[in-house]
Order: C-alpha cells, then sequence, then structure tokens
C-alpha cells in the first residue's frame, strides 16, 4: 500500500497518512485479499485507508 511499512494508506477525505496503530480491524475479503477499517485522527471517522498514489502516477 505504501513505501512506510507502518502506514495503512491515507484517509480519503482529508489524506492524512493512517499508521497502523489506528487500525480497528483487518478481515479476509471474498477474493482471498486482506482489507482493513481503521480511524482517521483527523476526522474522527471510520475509514478505509487508500494506497498512497505515486507521484507522476
Amino acid at each position: 500500500m505504501t513505501n512506510n511499512p507502518l502506514s495503512l494508506g491515507h484517509c480519503p477525505t482529508c489524506n492524512r497518512e493512517i499508521s497502523q496503530a489506528w487500525k480497528l480491524i483487518e478481515y479476509e475479503r471474498a477474493d482471498g485479499d486482506i482489507g482493513v477499517f481503521a480511524e482517521c485522527p483527523t476526522c474522527d471517522e471510520v475509514i478505509k485507508p487508500q494506497e498512497n498514489k505515486n507521484k507522476g502516477d
């Protein structure tokens, strides 16, 4: 998801990087991939962290 192994990705609302410390639940999707829900400390909402996009993508 990201270059930082301690990061889950970023908040889709405020773009804040979400660290592992904010993970609420990890689950296996039907396709076998792992999904994550986390709390955004800025928005104070439960979110699905999004992949950080590389500049130039």
